[in-house]
This record gives structure tokens, sequence and C-alpha cells, in this order.
């Protein structure tokens, strides 16, 4: 329906790829929409690698496919749940989220679109 539903941010450090950050950043989506008792949600991120990891059927024998296989195992118990790829210009929410991150060292959940994005959030 295009609702906003929630929103978190958190800052942490790591040695980890891109691609392992954005795979524990959808973990961590999973559990928190599971948590909230969501039935139907579509989480968006611009990095194609992970989308495509999500959806094929290859094994990563590596730290990136241990966060694969977890979220693969939340999607297949939530079968209203939908991973997709977003060209990192068309997601400026979340950049602004994340860069909004680097200032404040503790997670913040969001319930509502904060005032600073409400006018991306409409566009």
């Amino acid at each position: 329906m295009g609702q906003f539903l929630l929103g978190k941010s958190a800052f942490s450090i790591s040695s980890g790829s891109v691609f392992e950050a954005e795979a524990i950043a959808l973990l961590g989506a999973l559990d928190l929409a599971v948590s909230h008792g969501f039935q139907v949600v579509q989480f968006e991120t611009y990095i194609k690698v992970l989308v495509d990891a999500i959806h094929n059927n290859s094994v990563h024998l590596n730290e990136f496919g241990d966060i694969i296989s977890q979220c693969r195992n939340i999607l297949s118990t939530n079968p209203d749940f939908r991973v997709s790829y977003v060209r990192r210009q068309e997601n400026r929410v979340a950049h602004s989220i994340a860069r909004a991150s680097l200032s404040q060292p503790s997670p913040n959940l969001f319930h509502q679109v904060p005032t600073t994005l409400y006018s991306l959030t409409m566009n």
C-alpha cells in the first residue's frame, strides 16, 4: 500500500565488506518485521549482489553466505516478505537515514516518518 511501517538507523564499525554490511542490515530488518508482526513487507536495497544472492540457490561458504542463509530462512517462513533491488538514486530515504545515523551512535526506531524526511517519502 506504500505505507511507512518502521525505520531504524544504527551506527556500527565493521571490517566486513559492503555486501556483508547490507546483508546484516537486511537480516536486522527482517527480524524487526517479524518481531512486530508485520505480514506484507517490501524490503529494498541498492545492492544488486545481495538481491541476487537472496533469490538464487547458490551457496556462499563465507560470512556473507551465512547471513544470506539466515535471511532466506526468515523469508521462507514469511511468504509475503519481498526483497527487491532499487537503484541507489531512487532510495534517497534510506540513504538519508543512513547518513543521519553517523551522528547518532545509538540505534533509533522510527514509527513515523521523521519530519526531516517527510518530503522525500512523499516524492
